[in-house]
């Protein structure tokens, strides 16, 4: 009986382990997913460049004295071939320092430039018939800009969708393997529910809808993790259940082995990140709060390992 045991803590443990190490597992499980992320933001600024360079070309077309905007023009396509280097570098960090520092500043020296050269459509003998063409050229522009723009929310929901599904199934598997074991997995399953209620479900919906407003509010005010104004700190809750599920499942025979005081630290260690967590409720936690939260688990899976082996031993 005791063999066996072991062998069901032992795997667990296992499971715990790669539960209790999210800085790790977290960021190699999302790195596919931020690269995409990075190149919808490419693509959204993308689409604001080319309205704003596209306007200026058609300026120049057809009111050759305004030719000057070509530098404009010239340097905002540099700019976006310079971006598209951080995209392929997969450095977000860089591609954010790019975009407010030398893309934003040149976009509004551009739109400026386009102000100055309106002000001169009179001296230079712009006629009524072709400020009109300009006007129906600007809302053709302006229809494929924000067609572009609705493209890259719905596409953002979509690749958040995908990615919170995947962390979800991820936690599925271990649930089987735990239950298999005969550990209780109805605190996980409970905090899969409310996931699924309060933060997937929405956005299925909103992207169902095919309204870019609603997906966008949904992405903007809810995340699975946490940051936005409403946080569920899924894997949070997640490795936080997964640990006082073992523990249960490890407690009879821990403390008939005389390894009471170990079970009592490790349930002290859960205890902490569970009260963090229900402080912390829906909103962003604190920097110190992440850390109680993740550093409590990190010891509550060692003192879960470490105990199992003691098991084993005995």
């Amino acid at each position: 009986m005791m063999k066996n045991l072991v062998l069901i803590f032992a795997t667990a443990a296992l499971l715990m382990a790669a539960l209790a190490m999210p800085a790790a597992a977290q960021q190699a499980d999302t790195k596919a997913y931020d690269q995409q992320v990075l190149q919808l933001r490419y693509e959204s600024v993308s689409a604001r460049v080319g309205f704003t360079t596209g306007v200026m070309a058609d300026v120049v077309s057809l009111v050759p004295n305004a030719s000057d905007l070509n530098a404009h023009i010239d340097r905002l396509n540099a700019d976006l071939s310079t971006l598209s280097g951080y995209v392929a570098a997969g450095d977000p960090s860089g591609f954010s320092s790019f975009v407010s520092g030398t893309i934003d500043p040149d976009m509004q020296d551009a739109n400026k430039a386009v102000l100055a050269a309106r002000a001169h459509f009179r001296e230079w003998g712009v006629t009524a018939e072709t400020r009109a063409q300009l006007k129906t050229m600007y809302d053709q522009r302006k229809a494929t800009f924000e067609a572009r723009m609705n493209n890259v929310v719905i596409g953002l929901g979509n690749l958040r969708l995908t990615h919170y599904n995947d962390a979800v199934a991820k936690y599925d598997d271990r649930m089987t393997k735990l239950s298999a074991k005969g550990v209780d997995v109805s605190g996980m399953q409970a905090v899969e529910a409310g996931a699924q209620a309060s933060v997937i479900g929405p956005l299925q919906t909103a992207i169902a809808s095919a309204d870019p407003a609603a997906v966008k509010a949904e992405l903007k005010d809810k995340c699975l993790g946490n940051g936005a104004p409403y946080s569920y700190h899924f894997w949070a809750k997640m490795d936080t259940a997964g640990g006082q599920a073992i523990s249960a499942r490890v407690a009879d025979n821990a403390t008939q082995a005389g390894y009471g005081e170990q079970l009592a630290q490790v349930n002290a260690e859960l205890a902490t990140a569970q009260s963090t967590l229900d402080s912390v409720g829906t909103n962003p936690y604190t920097i110190e709060q992440k850390s109680t939260i993740w550093d409590s688990l990190k010891a509550a899976a060692d003192g879960l390992k470490d105990l199992i082996k003691l098991l084993g031993g005995h």
